[in-house]
């Protein structure tokens, strides 16, 4: 769907336009305030719109596309607000994304004040540790960590990030998160740089990469699974006559273990 073009999207009126430019302003301000080094430049760069429509916008004089608008939220990390905006202006789209995203509602995005622990990569491993059903150990975090990892994992106790239960483990505290998309990159780059390279190979760390030749409705089809029928189901995809054409697309399956650290001392 092309969303400029798309009917449902056009709106008129000057204060419907000002009232547009000054949300997405607001956004904009926000994160160059906390990114005070950085500037329009950076946010032309960022998220790949022309820097003559940011500046339109910025001074409340733009007519900002869907399309333009996607990027600028989803870029800077204003994914839980995209939503309302697009209910606000263009509710066509907004009703699309809602069906598309329906099988995520039972998650909630990261609370601000504590979403820069899960893309900070001083707590990259130790968030990685807690936040799994089994959770970690003092003794698992000072093998990998250290001292400073123990002071770390005290701080995320004291900032209810984590909890410790009665048999001295520590899990993570908030339940069913999600991370904006900008946020979810960032910890891609952090994945990739804690991945064991040279354990590749074994039954633990694998890597598996595939590209193939698709037409539009497969690659829907293949956007449309859900994580756990990713690997199950993408070969009925990629494998079907019906979905053969020009499209290149690459997929990759990732699984890996952090640690060398196990209690037993067995092999993870």
């Amino acid at each position: 769907m092309n969303l400029d073009s798309n009917p449902e999207t056009v709106e008129s009126g000057e204060n419907n336009l000002f009232n547009r430019c000054e949300r997405i302003k607001i956004h904009i301000d926000n994160y160059l305030s906390r990114n005070p080094r950085l500037s329009l430049q950076s946010v032309e760069d960022k998220t790949g719109v022309p820097g003559s429509t940011l500046r339109r916008i910025v001074s409340l004089k733009g007519n900002p596309q869907p399309e333009a608008v996607i990027k600028i939220f989803q870029s800077l990390g204003f994914d839980q607000d995209l939503y309302k905006y697009m209910n606000d202006f263009h509710p066509g789209i907004a009703k699309i994304m809602a069906h598309k995203n329906s099988h995520n509602n039972e998650y909630k995005f990261v609370n601000e004040d504590e979403r820069d622990y899960f893309v900070n990569e001083d707590y990259f491993l130790l968030i990685n540790l807690v936040y799994t059903t089994n959770g970690t150990t003092e003794e698992e975090v000072s093998y990998e960590l250290g001292r400073k990892g123990l002071e770390k994992l005290q701080e995320l106790l004291e900032k209810g990030i984590v909890q410790k239960s009665n048999d001295a483990r520590y899990t993570g505290k908030i339940t069913n998160y999600k991370l904006s998309f900008a946020d979810t990159k960032k910890r891609v780059e952090l994945a990739l740089r804690h991945y064991r390279l040279e354990e590749a190979g074994n039954t633990n760390n694998w890597i598996s990469f595939q590209t193939e030749s698709l037409n539009k409705e497969g690659l829907k089809a293949l956007k449309t699974l859900q994580q756990k029928q990713f690997v199950e189901r993408k070969e009925q995809i990629f494998s079907n006559p019906l979905y053969n054409g020009n499209l290149k697309v690459y997929s990759a399956a990732v699984s890996s273990t952090f640690l060398s650290f196990s209690e037993l001392e067995e092999l993870q």
